[in-house]
């Protein structure tokens, strides 16, 4: 997300303090992301060395499907999309962290 900064932005620099603030509605919505990350992450991480991962609806209905999903491969992919989604929540968390730190108090 680039930010963009007008040409008397730039002549300024009072007007760059609340540039990448975060607003009352994103300390609301980082906690509730950083916990979507974690569930999500955690649910790829568990899901394909479980016997649903084998045994479900479409692997039944699509033959085919099932010699690609029960693939060690694939699996690995799949948790590696669950490590990804980790890492994200604990980089939000970063970042969460660092902004309330730099935040100056009103």
């Amino acid at each position: 997300m680039a930010i963009r900064i007008s040409p008397a932005t730039r002549s300024d620099p009072a007007a760059l303090d609340n540039v990448g603030a975060p607003s009352s509605m994103g300390l609301l919505w980082a906690p509730l992301y950083i916990v979507y990350s974690f569930v999500v992450g955690t649910f790829l991480l568990v899901l394909p060395w479980m016997d649903l991962w084998d045994n479900n609806y479409i692997v039944y209905h699509f033959p085919g499907v099932g010699s690609i999903v029960s693939n060690s491969f694939f699996k690995g992919a799949v948790l590696g999309l669950g490590i990804v989604n980790i890492l994200i929540g604990l980089q939000e968390i970063a970042i969460l962290w660092k902004r309330s730190r730099t935040q100056v108090p009103n």
